[in-house]
C-alpha cells in the first residue's frame, strides 16, 4: 500500500549542464501532474509529464526542473524571420505616420529579436531522464513509508469496526428482551395484559428496528477491506468506495437503532467509519 503523499529528489550531471528534479505529489482523487521550469522547452515538459503518468496511477504531482548551465550564458542569435517582419512592420508603420528619420537596426534590436539559442533538447532528455528516475524512486519510497503507517491505521479500524458489529449483534436480541419486558409492564399497568398482543407489538417492532441485514453487510465490507490491505498495486479509489458503503449501512443501523446501548454502538461505528474514509483519502 501506498499512500499519495510524497517527496523525492533527483539530481544528475550532463556535458556543460546538471539537472535537479523535486517531485512532490498531494492526495487527488485523479492523477494530475504539473511540471515547472521548462516554460521554454515546452516538449521536454511534455515528456516529463508522460513520465510520471507511466510510473503513479493516483496524486497530485507537482514536478520542479532546475537546469543550471555552469554560470555560462547560452549563445545568443537573431531570429531572423521574426526580425524581417518586425523591420516591415515598423518601417510601414514610419512611412504611414511620415516619420522623417527612418528608423534603424538599433531600433530592430531594441524590440527583442536576439534570442538565447536553446540547447539541444534531446541532449538533455538523456541527462533529465535520470534525474527524473532518482527523483521518483525516491518519491516511491517515501509513499511506501506513509502507506505502511495508513495500513497500520486501516487494520486497527478494521478491528475496532469487527468488535463493534460483534458487539451489534450481542446487544439485538437483548434490545428485543428489553423492549417486550417493557411493554408487558405498560400494558399490565392499563390492565390490558395480553399474550397475543404483546407478541404482536414486539413482531411489528422487530420489523421496524432489525438490523441483521445491515451488520451482515457490514461483516462483508470489513471482510473485503481486509483484503485490500493485504493485497498489492494501487487500492485507493476502491477503498474509498467501500468506505462509502460501510458509512451509508452504519447511518441505516443507527437510524434504526433503539435502546442505550445499541445507539452508542452505532455511534461509535459512525466514528470508526469516518476514520476509515479518512484514511482511506490518502491511499493511492
Amino acid at each position: 500500500m501506498r499512500s499519495m503523499t510524497g517527496f523525492g529528489r533527483g539530481s544528475a550531471a550532463g556535458e556543460g549542464f546538471s539537472v535537479q528534479v523535486d517531485m512532490r505529489s498531494l492526495n487527488h482523487r485523479f492523477l494530475e501532474v504539473r511540471v515547472r521550469g521548462l516554460s521554454d522547452m515546452p516538449s521536454l515538459a511534455t515528456r516529463c509529464e508522460e513520465f510520471v503518468r507511466e510510473r503513479f496511477s493516483r496524486g497530485s504531482f507537482e514536478v520542479n526542473v532546475s537546469l543550471d548551465f555552469g554560470g555560462f550564458r547560452r549563445p545568443k542569435a537573431i531570429n531572423r524571420d521574426a526580425a524581417r517582419a518586425m523591420w516591415e512592420g515598423i518601417l510601414g508603420l514610419s512611412q504611414e505616420l511620415g516619420i522623417p528619420s527612418p528608423p534603424t537596426l538599433q531600433d530592430l534590436l531594441s524590440l527583442g529579436v536576439v534570442q538565447e539559442e536553446l540547447p539541444d533538447e534531446e541532449a538533455i532528455w538523456g541527462t533529465l531522464e535520470k534525474a527524473l528516475e532518482e527523483a521518483a524512486e525516491a518519491l516511491r519510497r517515501s509513499r511506501e513509508a506513509e502507506g505502511k503507517r495508513l495500513e497500520e491505521a486501516l487494520r486497527r479500524e478494521a478491528g475496532k469496526l469487527g468488535e463493534l458489529i460483534g458487539r451489534a449483534e450481542e446487544e439485538v436480541p437483548r434490545a428485543e428482551a428489553a423492549f417486550r419486558e417493557k411493554l408487558g409492564k405498560r400494558l399490565k399497568e392499563l390492565s390490558l395484559l395480553d399474550e397475543a398482543r404483546i407478541a404482536l407489538e414486539v413482531s411489528l417492532w422487530a420489523e421496524r428496528t432489525d438490523v441483521r441485514e445491515e451488520l451482515d453487510r457490514l461483516r462483508a465490507h470489513r471482510k473485503r477491506l481486509e483484503e485490500l490491505l493485504g493485497s498489492e498495486g494501487p487500492v485507493g479509489r476502491e477503498l474509498e468506495f467501500l468506505a462509502q458503503e460501510i458509512t451509508r449501512e452504519v447511518n441505516t443501523l443507527a437510524a434504526k437503532s433503539r435502546g442505550v446501548p445499541l445507539g452508542e454502538i452505532a455511534l461509535e461505528m459512525k466514528l470508526c467509519a469516518e476514520r476509515i474514509r479518512e484514511q482511506a483519502r490518502n491511499v493511492e
